[in-house]
């Protein structure tokens, strides 16, 4: 549901879309960096908070593989 959501979403922003992409990454980096030099595992919310983020992604580029592409 959410993902076919955000799927409209991407294709109506897709600026935005490559915005959050970027965010994703950038979490997903700092929460890896500070979890191997910190040592402190609730810097693992936010490679979960990532895994989360890339399932609403993936479910939103099927969506818009299947029913929203331009062919």
């Amino acid at each position: 549901m959410i993902g076919r959501k955000y799927a409209h979403f991407s294709v109506k922003h897709p600026w935005i879309h490559r915005f959050n992409l970027l965010v994703a990454l950038m979490i997903f980096a700092v929460s890896c960096y500070e979890l191997l030099a910190n040592e402190n595992l609730w810097y693992g919310l936010g490679t979960l908070f990532t895994f989360v983020l890339l399932l609403v992604f993936a479910s939103a580029s099927e969506f818009k593989r299947k029913y929203l592409s331009h062919e």
